[in-house]
């Protein structure tokens, strides 16, 4: 552990903004959003069919910005980058919370997700990327933790907001912590970590390279890597926005059920932590193989039996996959592409795991109203996870791109 100690006491400037970044992109994270949509429901006056519709359509939105918006960080100085990206952060709560018709929250939601779920963790895991070389997998792991604590400590927290403020006041007093806390701690953090020895932007800077996005969507490494990086969002999302119907049909209370994503945030938290010094050590294109296969066996398991202890143990090996899976394919994504243009890479990348959290829950929702029980879902679901797990095998053969 001497290590992890010398390299927080060390870094622990940068690594603190890659950790409040990924925290704070729980904002715009569907566990956290979905506090809100009963409210925005009823303002509207929208079926459940139309809000998911709605909040589809504003993903997918978002998903298609995020290549723009993601590659700017590759041409812009990490302070400014960041004061775009927390402004912005700023403008979709205060969008959000004064909004009364279906075009207003449409859009306001497409600024949360773009600005929240996909520039906010862009920015923890691109920063990290850009900044360590050395002990880039263990400094991913550090900041990437930042998701499962938000996922463990913030929607009790909005909850309780709720409960006091209402949900309009809820989001303004967010709106609130982000200007006159989030961000001058940022900053703060930010000046500190220039008098860290650390990568400086001008070390850094990366001149137009003139490789588009087309280059990289059509490079074998995308190819190989984008199933995995779909998988998990499709998976993940549909598993969460269902949870609590998947549980009536399995006979679980609605407690247990919620309690029980306590197990897939601390694996994740340990998965991230793992990963790094794995990743240091062997390297990311040997492990990126194996990410998936306990997400296989959680997936599996949940075909097992329905007793109760299954879901969290479920969760569990999700979770585990999840969490060492984003530090190896974050690392992998510059092991492979160079740090040169890892904001275009990685945006991306976002873009195929947006899309997918966008998509999971309608295919989900189409099979499950056709008439098939979620055990012959997942059964298809795991199939699928198999197939990909095969695919990513071939990214060993995969030579880093020398352009």
């Amino acid at each position: 552990m001497s290590s992890w100690k010398k390299l927080f006491h060390e870094y622990r400037y940068v690594l603190g903004i890659g950790f409040l970044f990924a925290y704070f992109s729980s904002f715009g994270q569907t566990f956290l959003i979905s506090l809100y949509i009963p409210s925005i429901e009823e303002l509207l006056g929208l079926s459940n069919a139309g809000m998911g519709s709605l909040y589809a359509g504003a993903t997918v939105a978002s998903a298609l910005t995020l290549p723009y918006m993601g590659s700017r960080f590759d041409s812009m100085s990490l302070g400014k980058y960041m004061a775009m990206i927390l402004g912005g952060l700023l403008i979709a709560l205060l969008s959000l919370s004064i909004s009364s018709n279906i075009v207003f929250v449409g859009i306001s939601l497409y600024l949360m997700r773009l600005f929240g779920q996909g520039l906010m963790s862009h920015t923890a895991v691109s920063t990290m990327t850009r900044y360590f070389e050395k002990d880039r997998g263990k400094a991913i792991g550090i900041a990437t933790t930042g998701h499962p604590f938000g996922e463990a400590t913030l929607p009790v927290l909005i909850t309780l907001c709720i409960g006091w403020l209402g949900w309009r006041g809820s989001l303004q007093l967010n709106a609130l912590f982000v200007l006159l806390i989030i961000m001058p701690l940022v900053y703060f953090l930010y000046q500190k970590k220039k008098k860290q020895e650390v990568k400086t932007d001008s070390e850094i800077s990366v001149k137009p390279s003139g490789i588009k996005n087309w280059d990289i969507l059509k490079h074998k490494a995308f190819l190989i890597i984008a199933p995995a990086v779909f998988t998990l969002g499709f998976t993940n999302t549909a598993i969460f926005f269902f949870q609590l119907k998947l549980g009536a049909a399995k006979g679980w209370s609605a407690a247990w059920v919620s309690s029980s994503l306590a197990a897939f945030a601390g694996a994740s938290a340990l998965g991230m932590f793992l990963a790094g010094p794995w990743v240091d050590k062997l390297s990311a294109k040997k492990l990126f193989p194996f990410i998936l296969i306990p997400y296989l066996i959680g997936v599996l398991s949940l075909l097992i039996t329905d007793a109760p202890f299954i879901y969290p143990v479920a969760l569990a090996f999700m979770g585990f996959a999840n969490g060492s899976g984003s530090t190896v394919k974050n690392a992998l994504f510059a092991e492979i592409f160079g740090v040169g243009i890892i904001g275009k890479v990685r945006s991306l990348f976002v873009t195929v795991m947006v899309l997918s959290t966008a998509l999971g829950p309608l295919f989900f929702g189409v099979l499950v109203d056709s008439g098939y029980t979620f055990d012959q879902v997942f059964l298809r679901n795991a199939i699928g996870i198999f197939v990909v797990i095969l695919i990513s095998f071939r990214i060993r053969k995969v030579k880093k791109d020398r352009k």
